[in-house]
């Protein structure tokens, strides 16, 4: 543990995510806030290069590839060797909860076994009162909130793969997803089979998961600890059953911003019908947080989230640790803020407990002062789960450009003008 009087934290993430979410602006939170912040060297012994009050990162593309790369083995390795020798350094966040989100087919479980199926579900109760008569009583669903059904597939024959479909309920069409969210150039690499003769085009190891309409809409759920962000994306438009040629795309491409193609487009008589002013239910976002946060264990995570035209059911489509938070223009804020809340409270677990002459005047007559760390902090005490309504604004903006291209100065003027662009919500 560093010495009392000075708060150390060290970070580790690619050089593309230092860039895309302004590095020198997070160095200059924690420096006013008195702490040396430290990039770790992976290769380097981390014992040597510490003591850490705190360490924060973005090891998953390591974690991904460390069954095929010695070298990011030995990098995890050594950083879990030197969290579990120092349980006092705060881990944002441990490596074990990033690991639930890597494998989509994992992820997508974890979603199927939780609290949120379970209620989403109909679930019959049969009764035989005589051999020719069944009674079927429905609960019904309450949440509504799921993931579309899915199957792994590992190989490219095309009836092994067909009779997967069948077991687990997958249907044309349907979204084939590398298994790996992480780790690789290809892990947003992604298709759309629309029948049996696009099989062909499957890359396995990869996850089928059941394509639903959702008006091309989707709502990024960005995750800070017990509070969260709605922005909303551009996404895959409406099909109707027909044969279509495989589609292929990158979710990151589709998603941005300001994305705009051919795959984003509503048709013509979808653009007439479509409801695309609906907004979101708090209570049901504030729902999904709630148990997928309990689920994972994560502080910072993204939640996909699309809602089904027929049904207006919510379907989590994809999970991922650290994402990149576009549209949410306070997150560095906020972000520190966390780190620095876990400091202090971890240094406050350390401090003996007071004895009898802790507020004592010393032999100069000077009252005693508790040694902590700075426990400056930013203010972020709206948008708690389990707030009351009186507690929050409970409006949701789902606008997507949170003015990410005004300078500072015309950012800070619009806040003021708007109680927040993008809506905090739970």
């Amino acid at each position: 543990m560093a010495t009392m009087s000075r708060i150390r934290v060290g970070y580790w993430w690619s050089e593309k995510k230092s860039q895309k979410m302004n590095l020198a602006e997070l160095a200059r939170q924690f420096t006013e806030k008195g702490c040396e912040f430290v990039r770790l060297d992976l290769d380097a012994d981390l014992e040597a290069q510490g003591p850490f009050d705190a360490i924060i990162h973005k090891l998953s593309d390591v974690m991904c590839k460390a069954d095929r790369d010695s070298l990011a083995a030995q990098q995890v390795k050594s950083f879990e060797n030197y969290a579990k020798a120092h349980p006092e350094v705060v881990i944002i966040d441990s490596l074990d909860n990033v690991r639930k989100v890597l494998d989509r087919s994992r992820q997508y479980q974890i979603i199927d076994d939780s609290e949120l199926a379970s209620e989403g579900k109909s679930q019959a109760l049969f009764l035989l009162p005589s051999p020719t008569v069944t009674f079927t009583f429905v609960r019904p669903c309450l949440d509504g909130v799921f993931t579309p059904t899915f199957v792994e597939m590992t190989s490219t024959d095309v009836q092994e793969n067909l009779n997967k479909m069948k077991e687990y309920s997958v249907k044309f069409p349907f979204v084939c997803k590398p298994i790996l969210a992480h780790g690789t150039k290809y892990a947003h690499k992604m298709s759309i089979i629309f029948d049996e003769n696009g099989l062909k085009d499957i890359n396995p190891p990869c996850v089928a998961q059941t394509f639903i309409n959702h008006n091309a809409r989707l709502f990024k759920l960005f995750i800070i600890r017990d509070r969260y962000f709605v922005i909303e994306r551009p996404s895959i438009k409406n099909f109707k059953p027909n044969k279509y040629e495989t589609v292929h795309f990158d979710s990151h491409d589709i998603s941005k911003p300001y994305s705009s193609s051919e795959l984003t487009a509503l048709d013509e008589e979808d653009a007439k019908t479509a409801d695309i002013a609906i907004t979101p239910e708090k209570e049901r976002l504030d729902r999904i947080v709630k148990v997928i946060r309990g689920e994972l264990g994560l502080n910072l995570m993204g939640i996909d989230v699309i809602i089904e035209n027929e049904t207006g059911r919510y379907a989590i489509i994809d999970m991922n640790s650290f994402p990149g938070y576009d549209g949410v223009d306070n997150f560095l804020e906020l972000y520190c803020g966390i780190v620095m809340e876990d400091i202090e409270a971890a240094r406050q677990s350390q401090l003996p407990p007071p004895s009898t002459q802790s507020t004592q005047s010393d032999h100069n007559g000077a009252p005693n002062e508790p040694i902590s760390g700075d426990s400056k902090q930013a203010n972020i005490s709206n948008g708690k789960v389990g707030a009351t309504s009186s507690e929050i604004d409970s409006g949701i903006d789902t606008s997507d450009s949170c003015d990410e291209k005004k300078p500072k100065s015309a950012k800070s003027e619009s806040a003021q003008k708007k109680k927040q662009h993008c809506r905090v919500a739970q």
